[in-house]
């Protein structure tokens, strides 16, 4: 859970309703839709290692060829996907990267009361410099740490939807490092978690929700200090699930989670949590989102675990056919255990969409994001400037 970044996933997500492009797609005769899509960015970026002080600047050009397929059978759903991404530093040709990935999923109903949905990705991804291992300490590597990431995620439901049902989850997701290894080594890790969750139905469209999951959480090697970094994770919730109205859609639910460690050195998390994810459409051309998480989460470098909390509130509206905005704006609070360290990160995203033809959206944004930290090397401010097109078929 990076609470930190939903501001970006909100403006991505409102581009793809009101006034998104309308790609085409080539259809074959065994039913199945490709559809391609390039996305390209050109963009200015003043502080691009989030240093305290000395700030390198650098422009930015981004391509991302993308390719679905998608096959729909009356209520089963197969679909697979892939993608590639070349980002270009004009001013730092050390932290240009290459990604890409693939991803796939299914859904199946083989009667009115079983449904099972399978998903899973593999990305290869960047992680730059003064971000995540090496933030606040960007001098400590001469390049960008490259890794890789799988996640793997079932859910079968067994049950009415229009009375109760009952749901088995499971997911396992793993992060390998590629580079970098005097360093990267040390942040390996393999994720499992298994759990449940009940749903009664309250009228046709709000359901009761109550679910558990434990998580085991285990690191490859102990890093430099001696203590292992493993632990176990158990969270129970209760909330609420709603399609009241053709306007909103949501969920909200609060519960507890423990975080156990399995050394005796480090301290273990037992509080609140909660999720909160809704979305509220006063007119057809505008649409208000509420994002809120909050937990405990593993630190990317020091400390035993990060007690976040964290909102994200976004706005889209469409000015007309062609012409819309996003404003989302975000706020986190990392207290972290182990280590005397607290963070308040903002940010500020506001994007200009022009839907130019069917198969063609140019989009120009500006993101703010302020980060405030008790320890001086931690704390940053950056200005992003950018455009960003789509095309399709």
């Amino acid at each position: 859970m990076k609470i930190s970044t939903l501001a970006l996933a909100l403006a991505a997500s409102f581009s793809s309703s009101i006034y998104a492009i309308e790609p085409a797609s080539i259809q074959t005769e065994s039913g199945v839709d490709i559809t391609p899509l390039l996305e390209s960015k050109f963009e200015y970026d003043n502080n691009i290692f989030n240093r305290s002080a000395g700030k390198t600047s650098s422009t930015k050009l981004v391509v991302k060829p993308s390719v679905n397929f998608e096959m729909i059978d009356a209520l089963d759903e197969y679909s697979i996907g892939a993608y590639i991404e070349s980002g270009t530093y004009l001013s730092s040709s050390n932290d240009n990267y290459f990604d890409g990935g693939l991803a796939t999923s299914i859904h199946l109903e083989p009667s009115a009361r079983n449904r099972f949905d399978f998903s899973y990705s593999f990305d290869f991804d960047t992680e730059q410099r003064g971000s995540g291992l090496t933030e606040g300490f960007d001098e400590l590597l001469e390049e960008a740490s490259n890794f890789r990431e799988q996640n793997a995620d079932v859910r079968y439901e067994i049950g009415g939807v229009d009375t109760s049902r009952f749901a088995v989850l499971a997911n396992y997701a793993d992060t390998r490092y590629t580079n970098n290894r005097l360093l990267t080594r040390y942040r390996d890790v393999d994720e499992l978690l298994f759990g449940g969750e009940f749903l009664y139905s309250l009228s046709g469209l709000t359901d009761l929700s109550i679910d558990a999951t434990h998580t085991d959480i285990r690191y490859d090697i102990i890093d430099a200090s001696g203590v292992s970094r493993d632990s176990d994770v158990s969270e129970v919730r209760i909330g609420l699930r709603w399609e009241a109205t053709a306007l909103t859609t949501g969920v909200a639910k609060i519960g507890y989670q423990s975080k156990s460690f399995k050394a005796a050195e480090r301290s273990d998390f037992n509080g609140l949590s909660w999720l909160i994810e809704a979305q509220w459409s006063p007119l057809t051309y505008s649409t208000f989102v509420l994002t809120s998480e909050a937990g405990a989460v593993d630190p990317d470098a020091f400390g035993d675990y990060i007690d976040q909390k964290g909102i994200s509130v976004g706005w889209e509206h469409a000015w007309s056919e062609r012409f819309g905005t996003n404003v989302v704006y975000s706020f986190t609070n990392d207290d972290y255990e182990g280590v005397t360290r607290e963070d308040d990160s903002q940010e500020l995203v506001l994007a200009l969409v022009h839907s130019t033809a069917r198969w063609l959206e140019v989009s120009a944004y500006g993101t703010l994001q302020d980060k405030d930290s008790n320890l001086t090397q931690f704390k940053y401010d950056k200005t992003l400037i950018g455009l960003n097109f789509k095309v399709s078929m």
